[in-house]
């Protein structure tokens, strides 16, 4: 639920070249609908502006079973390309102070990015996880006929694709009756690729008014939606060369097991609503100070889920479940609410020609993150929410403006992670989910109505993926041993854009 909530820290080219630093101080940009709407009172004249933003993601995995183990090192990298913004302001003409509103769409932050990883393993499998336990499977025996009902969703997926096998004759020797493809202490290769995509984006309607000389007021109602798609992917290959590993299959027996593919994948669908109000005035000569408040994002949430589909290629054959329109047992829908935390910011710019200089805080308590249901209790995944920490994020840039109105700027931010450390890496180095923001930007008169902005900016962070989890197979004393794979996360956004006003 974290990941549905956290954004980029700026939106727009300008603010993007700034790390989004100067927004809630609040100026006379689009991204005050983003950041404070009380600074969309500062624009002297109505305007259009529109962007567009590439994304270009890169994920360097390092695999690894063992701390003091080989390790294997691969790369992912995936690019996309979509409207940034899209925003028109209306400057309304009073006879004294400043009326303004706006109407505006932003891509708050985008979920792209592509995992791949391969190693080699000889102490665990995926085909460990599928196994039922004692209680997860019942045997009937009449007129001669053995009946086998496997429970759980994904052993019964590997069940019916031939990854886990029935056998008969330890069923009669009183012994756990089931073996997974991959037997323990056999050598495979793991190869996998997990793909992560879709957006956040925000609709917005927002106004300012000038109470007094220099002091702003202004708010926002946002509609928040967007989509969010996840797939794992994971293959194994024997290295090994024949076993014992049988599987029935018809009249036959399929054998010489070769490989295993497991696919699972989700797609939520999120659809909310949030305000904002905010507070910016001119305190003294050149300094400007500005407070925002963001109600919760109350989402709706819609879950389409595909459990596993589960593909075993054999010397002579092949068994898959879930390639089928009737094979549905892995697949449904759920739906949910998320309530996402309060957010507290304020931040501060001084503007001497020809620099502003800005930065702000933002205070975000993520235990304040719950989870609802009609038909499910969250209980124990909201007491883990509550576990999490609140953070404060930061922001600072710089803008260069000449006198012929070329600007320069340049900008870094940081997102602490939502507890204290979140994970440990295979080198034992302890680290959490934090992102550092770097970036550069420059803005250009074309003529007295219209400019072109463009920026880049750099998100830096690391993360950690295990293919599956960590389980005492039945008739076993121990936990597997599973493998790791580090991810070191470099994402760089391009950003270009045009204003025009009038």
């Amino acid at each position: 639920m974290y990941r549905f909530s956290t954004r980029f820290s700026a939106v727009g080219p300008r603010a993007s070249g700034m790390s989004g630093a100067g927004g809630v101080g609040g100026w006379a940009d689009p991204s005050a609908l983003y950041t404070n709407p009380a600074g969309l009172g500062y624009y002297q004249a109505s305007e259009v502006s529109g962007s567009l933003s590439g994304l270009l993601s890169r994920d360097e995995s390092t695999y690894q079973i063992f701390s003091d183990g080989p390790a294997s090192q691969e790369t992912g990298d995936d690019v996309t390309a979509r409207l940034g913004h899209l925003t028109g302001v209306y400057n309304v003409d009073t006879e004294q102070g400043s009326l303004v509103f706006a109407l505006g769409f932003n891509r708050t932050s985008a979920f792209d990015r592509e995992l791949t990883y391969t190693g080699e393993n000889s102490v665990s499998s995926i085909t460990d996880t599928f196994l039922p336990s004692g209680d997860e499977f019942e045997i009937s025996e009449e007129d001669g006929t053995t009946t086998i009902d496997v429970i759980p969703i994904v052993p019964f997926v590997a069940f019916q694709a031939g990854a886990t096998e029935f056998f008969d004759s330890r069923f009669q020797d009183d012994q756990y009756p089931f073996l997974q493809a991959v037997a323990p202490g056999r050598s495979i290769r793991q190869d996998g690729t997990v793909t992560r995509g879709g957006s956040m984006n925000e609709l917005s309607f927002a106004g300012a008014l000038e109470v007094a000389p220099n002091v702003m007021v202004g708010g926002s109602a946002s509609l928040s939606y967007g989509t969010y798609a996840f797939e794992n992917e994971l293959t194994e290959i024997d290295l090994d060369g024949e076993d014992a590993y049988s599987v029935v299959a018809g009249d036959g027996l399929l054998e010489d097991f070769q490989s295993m593919l497991f696919r699972e994948r989700f797609t939520s669908d999120l659809t909310g609503f949030n305000l904002r109000l905010g507070l910016s005035a001119n305190t003294v000569e050149h300094l400007r100070v500005g407070f925002t408040v963001e109600t919760p994002t109350w989402y709706s949430i819609d879950e389409t889920f595909t459990d596993a589909f589960i593909r075993t290629e054999f010397g002579n054959g092949t068994l898959t479940y879930g390639d089928d329109s009737g094979e549905d047992a892995a697949r449904g829908a759920f739906d949910y609410r998320l309530q996402t935390p309060w957010r507290l910011s304020t931040g501060v710019s001084y503007t001497r020609a020809p620099f502003l200089i800005s930065a702000d805080v933002e205070f975000v308590d993520w235990s304040q993150t719950s989870l609802d249901a009609d038909a499910t209790a969250f209980d124990v995944a909201n007491e883990n929410l509550e576990e999490y920490d609140y953070v404060v994020n930061w922001r600072g840039g710089v803008e260069y403006r000449s006198e012929n109105g070329f600007s320069l700027r340049g900008g870094i931010a940081y997102r602490p992670g939502a507890r204290g450390f979140d994970f440990t890496l295979a080198d034992g180095e302890e680290t959490d989910r934090s992102r550092l923001f770097l970036s550069a930007g420059a803005g250009l008169p074309l003529s007295e109505h219209l400019s072109v902005n463009a920026a880049w900016m750099q998100e830096r962070s690391e993360d950690q993926f295990a293919p599956y989890s960590s389980v005492t197979p039945p008739g076993e004393s121990a936990a597997i041993d599973i493998p790791v794979v580090d991810e070191d996360i470099v994402r760089n956004q391009i950003r270009v854009g045009l204003r025009y006003s009038f």
